[in-house]
């Protein structure tokens, strides 16, 4: 398997590697993809039947069939505008709002990438907006979950970018690039070991993509142009290693 993903690393960066050139390119993104078992402790919530989540685990919509949808937010705020109780907003909140389809917030798809504009729908007319706090809502033992994992291994699996499911199997995935010889940037040798430590410990498996000068992206799904999780979980594995 090690050598396999070496082979394949190796390949990506030979694609468009130039050492004489200014844009050195030869930059490869390597994708974990996780199996469902791969983490049995995650907490999971839904708003209920009929809901689709837009934006990780924190932002849902349901379509009503009536030419209204119904929106749910976690972690909403504050921001400079009066809390529930009319007083100064200081907390997060949980936000369920129902809006005709055609409102600015639903029409524009806000929900699919800048969920937290649901403030707008304050202004809509035809809007009903329920106010929790965040607190003690179920959709925070989700994010707690994975802010602890994140400082434990350095980085947090998803499903979505914005707004979309990047593979077909919306399996969780994440994003390991680097470029060669950058001198912030992990090495491709760190890329491989890093990879490989969890793809064994994890289950995951490995797609490698190389760079794509025209689009100045890596040719994954997500396009990617830079990304610091590799950083990341190279410093949480050492933090691991010298406990």
């Amino acid at each position: 398997m090690k050598r396999s993903l070496r082979s394949h690393i190796e390949a990506a960066i030979n694609q468009t590697w130039n050492p004489r050139r200014f844009d050195r390119r030869g930059r490869v993104t390597v994708v974990l993809s996780f199996p469902e078992a791969a983490f049995p402790d995650a907490p999971q919530w839904s708003p209920g039947p009929g809901f689709t989540a837009t934006a990780g685990d924190y932002a849902w919509l349901r379509d009503n069939g009536d030419g209204t949808s119904t929106a749910v937010v976690a972690g909403v705020g504050p921001k400079e505008l009066p809390g529930a109780d009319g007083g100064e907003w200081t907390e997060p909140e949980v936000w369920t709002a129902t809006a005709p389809n055609d409102s600015l917030f639903i029409d524009s798809g806000a929900m699919w990438d800048k969920p937290h504009r649901i403030t707008w729908l304050l202004d809509e007319p035809g809007a009903t907006v329920t106010r929790e706090p965040y607190e003690g809502h179920p959709s925070a033992a989700v994010q707690d979950h994975w802010d602890n994992f994140h400082e434990q291994w350095g980085f947090v699996p998803r499903r979505m970018h914005r707004g979309e499911f990047p593979y077909a199997d919306r399996r969780r995935f994440a994003v390991l690039h680097t470029e060669p010889d950058f001198g912030s940037l992990p090495d491709e040798a760190q890329l491989l070991e890093t990879a490989h430590t969890l793809m064994r410990l994890f289950g995951a498996k490995a797609r490698v993509y190389a760079y794509d000068p025209q689009r100045g992206t890596t040719r994954d799904p997500m396009h990617t142009v830079s990304d610091g999780t590799l950083t990341d979980v190279l410093r949480a594995l050492d933090r691991r290693a010298s406990r």
